[in-house]
């Protein structure tokens, strides 16, 4: 099936009113001497490509169609419609950034009636959140199969897969993600947080060190060490304990080091994490008593 067609005003109702009602139908307007026009298109092209069905572009010459660009007042081209279930949903003017453009059509996607993968990453979010880890693999692992370029889905199984220390096979899914995929926020995020495990063999934590700081309760730099390393292990209950018993003990600590690794790993791990939840409600307690 071709998911790029080029429509007249007798078309429309039929190739994007009746259409969408199914499928997602973006709608570009646009005229041969429009230069914004010449960037625009080849985006729109490139991703509904890439979507493979999930949403049909519909293009309209302006300057051979004027009744329907005057009767959903058109005043300046490119501009975009984006239609689901027979309704405009959104809309844009003038060219725009790839990433904009994708984020409307995922918009458009989640919105269309009977797509259930929106419900499916709310119910995996709640497993995760609940610390069922296996059974948040299991769906993202389905859900992946289902739409394998949603970075929301791989971003899921990643932080599954972290949780569940298979970090070999978190790198490999890693090494094998398209490019575009790879330069996502939340991507991003989770290869910093593989990054910063160790890279030795050496998958235990230091008992000399875990007894200095016994012995040694307010030796912060001792404490801060012993931190790291756990959060280096994906012991990330245990790290957060104890840089929130540092931050207890002096919040000014080498220029507040204990909040400011507790703000990245929460920034890294997201917000939906257990671990998080649990330590970002200490800190604030801690912050504002």
């Amino acid at each position: 099936m071709n998911f790029v067609v080029d429509i007249n005003q007798d078309q429309f109702i039929e190739e994007v009113i009746e259409k969408s009602k199914t499928t997602p139908v973006i709608v570009d307007f646009w005229a041969p001497w429009c230069g914004p026009c010449k960037q625009l298109t080849p985006t729109l092209e490139k991703i509904v490509s890439k979507k493979n069905g999930k949403i049909i572009l519909a293009k309209i010459n302006v300057d051979e169609n004027q009744g329907i660009a005057s009767q959903l007042n058109i005043q300046s081209i490119p501009t975009v419609y984006g239609f689901v279930d027979g309704k405009p949903i959104d809309a844009f003017q003038g060219a725009q950034p790839e990433s904009k453009v994708e984020a409307m059509m995922d918009k458009m996607i989640e919105a269309t009636p009977g797509n259930e993968i929106p419900k499916l990453i709310k119910e995996a979010n709640q497993l995760f959140i609940d610390q069922k880890f296996e059974e948040t693999l299991k769906l993202y692992e389905k859900l992946v199969g289902i739409d394998p370029g949603n970075p929301k889905i791989i971003a899921g199984l990643l932080r599954s897969l972290i949780q569940l220390k298979q970090f070999d096979d978190a790198l490999e899914m890693l090494d094998s993600l398209d490019e575009k995929i790879v330069e996502n926020e939340e991507i991003i995020k989770i290869k910093k947080l593989l990054d910063s495990k160790n890279k030795t063999d050496n998958d235990d934590l230091d008992d000399k060190l875990i007894e200095e700081v016994n012995n040694k309760p307010d030796d912060m730099g001792l404490r801060f060490k012993l931190a790291n390393n756990y959060l280096a292990l994906s012991e990330n209950e245990k790290g957060f304990n104890e840089l929130l018993t540092l931050y207890e003990q002096n919040p000014s600590w080498n220029e507040e080091a204990a909040k400011k690794k507790l703000l990245e790993f929460f920034d890294l791990l997201g917000f939906n994490d257990p671990n998080v939840v649990e330590a970002r409600k200490r800190l604030s307690s801690m912050m504002f008593k």
